[in-house]
């Protein structure tokens, strides 16, 4: 029997719509992953259960890689690289900014001090680093060809878009993404230090004044799981010699907003607030009254220009990273590696005056519970367990690891005879940046935790004469 030519040419015909079909769907398909689904993969991984990160939302990145890929079907390849790029590094920037309570102009300041930082050393930068790399690549190779994505169908590729943008918001809306310091310089500042009461003493009891600011101490919801980490200021040491009492405040920004608020009782940015060099600050005030002033902090001294405006708001000797590890003779920590926060009691209390020496304001920024922290530094155990036990996140818990260790040494500080009971403050600078959303929901959103080490009886050291009468 033989083959009718109608029946031959309508299979043809069927083969050439099949075709079509996928040719067009293959070019919606390369439009969709390269414009939408491949740059936004991490975004896309916040909305599931299985992985636990958590971004800010990104409704601005997402339509402009959504516009990108529109204009990838009339531009030369070459443009539509370098449009892509600088979507990414805006996208970087916004994202990482929120991520660290940064305002875009402080992150993007920050980036000259990245050489300083260890990425690789983090398994979790490593993976995040690759991760962006491979999409950037990926993405980029979906737009390459005009040819191939000219009969995308734009209007269903938009509706799609902005349907990702609402589940994206939806997903990762978070009061832990609302306080960078765009948002805090219009806030009224409320220091730990005059909130306690610390400064009002510091400046007129004339004993040995310490601060301590603790790095990504921020306030956890869990009242037991604070008690774990300050269990050391209840130590029977102290009864009867201190007064300790505790609290949390808001913060705005990374580490230098944390200090400008406590040292120096502004929001403003560092750089633009030592360029006035009003001498207003805690350590110019008390220099002014007698006090030897000195600043110690595991990591550079380049880091963040701490070497060039610590003097300039009163420190008038600095420890930095070279010479703590030159005493202590160890290095801790991943990215951020320094000093051993937990080996630098011995520099502190060597720094107390002698007996015909004036008081002395001792300021101490720790470093090793910076995030991610890393495996080993700290000496307290919690054993935290997979699940982070009473911490309910396995970093969080080796953070709080890391915290303890911190609350040691000042409880052995307050305790040195030679320190003569000094006042002491320790207070967070800003709550940790986690990448985790379990982790970040065991902090109290926007708060900082500080405790107060006050003397009870003991007479306050004697200020010189000279300095007796100083103005403030």
């Amino acid at each position: 029997m033989g083959i009718d030519v109608t029946d031959r040419l309508g299979a043809a015909d069927r083969a050439d719509v099949v075709v079509g079909v996928w040719r067009v769907v293959a070019t919606n398909i390369r439009l969709i992953a390269g414009g939408l689904l491949i740059p936004n993969l991490l975004s896309l991984l916040t909305m599931s259960s299985l992985v636990d990160i958590g971004l800010p939302p990104r409704t601005g990145a997402i339509l402009l890689y959504a516009c990108v890929a529109v204009l990838a079907r009339r531009l030369p390849f070459p443009l539509t690289v370098a449009l892509f790029f600088a979507v990414l590094a805006l996208d970087a920037v916004s994202t990482l900014s929120l991520m660290f309570g940064m305002a875009p102009a402080e992150f993007v300041a920050a980036i000259e001090h990245a050489q300083r930082i260890q990425f690789f050393a983090s398994p979790l930068y490593a993976v995040l680093i690759v991760t962006v790399a491979v999409t950037a690549v990926g993405a980029l190779a979906c737009l390459r060809s005009r040819r191939a994505l000219a009969a995308a169908n734009v209007p269903v590729f938009f509706a799609l878009t902005l349907g990702i943008v609402a589940l994206d918001y939806l997903g990762n809306i978070s009061p832990h993404y609302h306080l960078g310091a765009l948002m805090g310089g219009a806030q009224p500042v409320r220091s730990a230090a005059e909130i306690s009461g610390f400064t009002a003493s510091a400046e007129t009891s004339g004993r040995n004044v310490v601060l301590v600011m603790v790095e990504s101490l921020g306030y956890l919801r869990d009242p037991e799981a604070r008690a774990q980490i300050a269990a050391p200021l209840d130590d029977q040491g102290l009864g009867g010699t201190y007064t300790v009492t505790a609290g949390h405040t808001n913060y705005f920004g990374s580490t230098t907003a944390g200090e400008m608020r406590e040292l120096c009782g502004t929001p403003m940015f560092y750089r633009d607030y030592v360029a006035q060099d009003s001498g207003a600050c805690l350590p110019g005030r008390l220099a002014r009254r007698g006090y030897s002033t000195m600043a110690l902090h595991g990591f550079a001294g380049r880091m963040f220009e701490r070497e060039d405006w610590y003097p300039i708001v009163g420190f008038d000797r600095m420890l930095f990273r070279p010479d703590l590890i030159k005493a202590t003779g160890h290095s801790c920590g991943g990215p951020f590696r320094g000093a051993c926060d937990a080996e630098l009691a011995p520099l502190i209390t060597a720094a107390a005056p002698g007996p015909n020496d004036g008081p002395r304001f001792i300021y101490w920024l720790t470093l090793n519970s910076h995030v991610p922290v890393a495996l080993g530094d700290a000496h307290t155990d919690f054993h935290c367990g997979a699940d982070g036990g009473r911490f309910g996140d396995l970093e969080v818990c080796r953070m709080a690891e890391l915290w303890r260790d911190v609350f040691d040494i000042v409880a052995g500080i307050a305790r040195d005879p030679t320190m003569d009971r000094p006042e002491i403050l320790l207070v967070g600078d800003h709550a940790p940046p986690l990448w985790s959303k379990r982790g970040r929901a065991q902090f109290e959103p926007g708060q900082v935790a500080w405790y107060r080490l006050q003397p009870q009886s003991a007479p306050p050291a004697q200020l010189p004469a000279s300095a007796s009468s100083a103005t403030r």
